[in-house]
């Protein structure tokens, strides 16, 4: 028998980030039903529908369309709402949280079982925000994390009654692509995410660190806008400072081909957490610096500090790091081990909500 998921998250808006969660939720999940002769569907809250039907062959409505969503949680068999760091009042006008867990609630009021996959939770400072996190989590039929420290924001904020458990980032699961992208004829490739920022003078001292690794390991740096139309002109502009070779990524890439080019890197550099998460997804060390407590967790998680954060980085610290991690054959040996935990975490918490959500109805 067909069984149907609706998935909400940040989707649609060509963040590689949260188009690389996506693709990894919905090729496990395929995965995992063919095994068991089952046949999934999906239908995808999007920003752009078009463009995820074509990108990831399923069926996909407008993310703010109520009828549509409605018509669409009505027929599902399961709600899924994730991954990513969807539950925080930092940005959009603070109103994420009401709209995410809106979603949540709305499955629940039509009978529906509602799970929250790899979450990332945080900054939450509103109260009434507070308050909707431990109402319609508690009412949520499974919830998992992708870090401690979301998992400890949770408990603090009271969401208690369902199964809590902490998973890793799905871009784990992702299946890396020979990405077809010319890159320099140099031994050592540097890759750099950097992000838009009110004061981006941050970006002088990533372009001071890029420089003087470049020189000292005879390397190229190459350029990622991670978030294609938020993140290009903080990329040209760091461009614009660099002294050193540099290319730059000229296309948005499917998820897998831009994990097939984060293999090819030597050392990343990055603000953009989901940069730091396709080093260590292609076993690559890296500089993270912060703009979000996630970025330090998730560091925290492969044992490594943060360069500062975009407030105080200094270069002599972020060439401090690269040197060293760039010579660790002790880290690189870490990350590949690491890699491997954090894919069966995120491995483990979709095969359960595939087999006790779905399975469970057939027998």
């Amino acid at each position: 028998m067909k069984k149907h998921v609706v998935i909400s998250g940040y989707y649609g808006f060509n963040n590689a980030g949260d188009e690389a969660i996506l693709a990894a939720i919905i090729s496990t999940m395929r995965k995992l039903a063919a095994k068991q002769h089952q046949e999934l569907e999906f239908t995808v809250l999007s920003a752009n529908p078009a463009a995820t039907r074509a990108r990831h062959q399923v069926q996909a409505v407008e993310r703010m369309n109520l009828r549509q969503i409605i018509k669409a949680l009505m027929k599902c068999d399961l709600f899924l709402s994730g991954g990513g760091g969807l539950l925080q009042d930092a940005t959009g006008r603070s109103l994420s949280v009401i709209y995410y867990l809106g979603l949540v609630f709305l499955a629940k009021l039509l009978g529906k079982p509602a799970v929250l996959y790899a979450h990332g939770i945080g900054p939450i400072e509103k109260g009434f925000n507070k308050f909707l996190v431990r109402f319609i989590c508690n009412l949520a039929d499974y919830v998992s994390v992708r870090d401690e420290a979301s998992l400890e924001d949770l408990k603090k904020m009271g969401v208690r009654r369902p199964p809590l458990e902490l998973t890793a980032d799905p871009a784990f699961l992702l299946q890396s692509q020979v990405a077809r992208i010319t890159l320099p004829d140099k031994k050592k490739v540097i890759g750099i995410a950097v992000k838009a920022e009110a004061d981006d003078s941050y970006l002088k001292e990533i372009a001071r660190a890029a420089d003087c690794l470049a020189k000292e390991f005879d390397a190229a740096l190459f350029l990622v806008p991670m978030y294609y139309t938020e993140d290009l002109a903080s990329t040209k502009k760091l461009a614009g400072l660099l002294q050193a070779e540099y290319f730059s990524l000229e296309q948005v890439l499917e998820p897998e081909a831009l994990l097939g080019l984060f293999e090819q890197f030597a050392l990343v550099i990055s603000v953009r957490l989901h940069a730091l998460i396709f080093a260590a997804a292609a076993g690559v060390p890296m500089v993270g610096i912060g703009y979000d407590p996630k970025v330090a967790a998730f560091l925290g998680q492969l044992g490594l500090a943060t360069a500062g954060s975009v407030e105080n980085v200094q270069a002599e610290v972020i060439v401090e790091q690269g040197r060293k991690r760039l010579n660790d054959q002790a880290l690189k040996a870490r990350l590949k081990i690491k890699q491997k935990e954090l894919r069966q975490k995120a491995g483990a918490a979709l095969e359960k909500i595939f087999f006790t959500l779905f399975e469970s109805g057939d027998k």
